[in-house]
């Protein structure tokens, strides 16, 4: 059981607010100088609460003051009592992550923020030795933000915060095993990432062999056969005691092999280029010149005639001597073609005479490739087997996982139905508050297991839902019942918070609030409700007034929960 006393901050920028047992009002009320009671600060109130709670920060409206409003270095404390246990909660903006505890005058300062709230949780859960859901899963249905807009009895968080529904606080409260259903929801997730994995195993497949998982099959049992019969030759071989010696020799002989052709088409390439080349000859006489030059200039025919004769007879000593040192580089080259030609042929035959004694039935005729083909089959095939058996566990272990799940729906269903004394209580408690604000009796609870992602269906159905006003006036009838029936409100905290929850129509107001002033002197534990007084006092007038001893704390827009205006980040 918990119990709210104070909520207040220091050094004090907001007053404090004094929480009591039974009804606590927070009002948003008119002004001399404005008639409007919305945006005074009732809803950052519950935020200031919730915070001092141990909400998540990145979420909360609280991030959204600026910090000239709500310095960093403010502390906002909530002062309570868990199970008998006196304490007070001290947080700040600038160290939101690590809250400070007081205890029985002890400070327990908390480097994480999660650390605080198991603290708290050990505190709030210490009359249990039943499995529980968190402390602030708890505070998710017992803290209705006006941002959930109510429209979901399962869940009491801002609409824009995308969080599954957690059905875990509610069974709880029903005397309903929540082990159980924790156990059903980490199944669920194992089966989904299993779900997530077998389908990237098969992508995988379809890369590799551009073929689906199921004929993928038959290439791994062939590529099973091609590396075995491989392997089986080569471990023939490595059973022979000259295998790596042969295996070396073979290497060596094909680099020498290579490097032979090599030799052999460079000399080719040098005797191509000492081919001669013809020029066409053209045969002119010395007589014939003279007689030219002698015809040009008296003389001068005689004298050329003796110079261009020595030219020539120059010029074929040249030629000879040219040709004879070509014929000289041609017979070389062509000695060096005929000894590499006759060094490949013996290494052919030695090549060819090596390769026989490592030949087995045509496997291994080149020994470099075969191993090539060996080494590429293998990876291929352990890639395959791996791809395929992976998806082949993945499948097996969700098969499996979806039985455990299935067994475990059955438990719980079971759960479900030894508590029906307790189910069947609350139902009244539901039908009973429902003919008060509802003047009838058409409402129904059920809760049951299914087979989906949410585990359990709760559902609660009361006259016309469907429409804004009505579901608001559901969750209010849902969780008021959770509050005060005799079995739920033994594992209840003890409070309840609804910020804004009324603004439905006039009628649902004025039976709402008449209700809650009747059952104000009743109530053991504290209903923490935000409203605006003139829409309140117009509609239920007589209610009103009788709450009036209720109210904790009231704000205008003179007045504001912050003292000041301002707009939020």
């Amino acid at each position: 059981m918990i119990r709210l006393n104070r909520l207040y901050s220091s050094p004090e920028i907001f007053r404090e607010i004094t929480f009591t047992s039974g009804v606590n009002l927070i009002l948003g009320e008119p002004s001399e100088n404005s008639a409007k009671t919305n945006g005074v600060g009732k809803s950052v109130a519950i935020e200031f609460l919730n915070f001092g709670l141990l909400s998540k920060f990145s979420t909360s409206r609280v991030s959204k003051i600026p910090e000239d409003v709500f310095p960093d270095e403010v502390e906002v404390c909530v002062d309570l009592t868990i199970n008998s246990k006196d304490l007070t909660i001290c947080r700040s903006r600038g160290s939101e992550s690590a809250p400070k505890i007081i205890a029985d005058g002890e400070t327990h300062i908390f480097n994480k923020l999660d650390d605080a709230i198991q603290f708290l949780s050990a505190l709030a859960f210490s009359n249990t030795a039943d499995e529980h859901p968190s402390f602030r899963s708890m505070l998710g249905i017992f803290i209705r933000n006006e941002r959930s807009e109510f429209k979901s009895i399962i869940s009491g968080f801002d609409t824009k915060i995308r969080a599954a529904d957690d059905y875990g606080p509610h069974l709880y409260l029903l005397h309903i095993d929540v082990g159980i259903y924790k156990k059903i929801k980490d199944l669920l997730s194992e089966i989904k990432s299993l779900q997530s994995k077998s389908k990237e195993f098969v992508k995988s497949v379809e890369l590799l062999r551009n073929k689906s998982i199921d004929e993928a099959r038959a290439d791994l049992n062939e590529l099973d056969a091609e590396v075995s019969l491989i392997k089986e030759d080569i471990e023939g071989l490595e059973n022979s005691s000259t295998y790596e010696a042969l295996e070396a020799e073979m290497q060596s002989l094909e680099d020498r092999i290579s490097e032979a052709r090599q030799k052999s088409a460079v000399a080719l390439e040098k005797l191509s280029r000492l081919e001669p080349v013809e020029v066409e000859k053209i045969d002119i006489s010395v007589d014939e010149l003279a007689e030219y030059y002698n015809d040009l200039k008296s003389g001068l025919g005689d004298l050329v005639s003796r110079d261009f004769e020595e030219l020539l007879g120059f010029k074929n000593k040249i030629q000879q001597f040219q040709g004879d040192v070509l014929r000289r580089r041609r017979s070389q080259i062509e000695e060096q073609l005929d000894q590499t030609k006759k060094e490949l042929r013996v290494l052919d035959k030695e090549y060819k005479r090596k390769l026989r004694l490592l030949d087995q039935e045509g496997a291994l005729r080149v020994l470099r490739q075969t191993f090539a083909t060996f080494q590429d089959k293998s990876d291929q095939l352990s890639d395959l087997r791996s791809f395929i058996s992976g998806h082949d566990d993945a499948v097996a272990e969700r098969r499996e996982r979806t039985l455990e799940k299935d067994i475990e729906l059955q438990r719980l269903q079971s759960e479900i139905d030894h508590a029906q004394a307790v189910r069947k209580s609350f139902e009244l408690t539901i039908l009973e508050i429902h003919n008060e604000v509802m003047r009838n009796r058409q409402a129904s609870f059920v809760l049951e297991t299914v087979n989906k992602a949410n585990v359990v269906d709760l559902v609660l159905r009361i006259d016309s839902d469907g429409s804004h006003s009505v579901e608001r006036e559901k969750t209010f009838i849902y969780d008021f019942s959770l509050l005060t029936n005799e079995y739920t409100s033994q594992r209840h905290f003890g409070f309840l918070v609804h910020d804004n929850i009324f603004e439905v129509d006039s009628d649902t107001l004025n039976r709402s609030l008449n209700f809650i002033a009747s059952e104000a002197s009743k109530l053991s534990g504290q209903y923490i409700l935000t409203l605006n007084s003139d829409r309140a006092s117009a509609d239920a007038a007589g209610a009103m007034k009788e709450l009036s001893s209720c109210v904790r704390a009231s704000f205008t827009k003179d007045n504001r929960f912050l003292g000041r205006r301002y707009q939020e980040n």
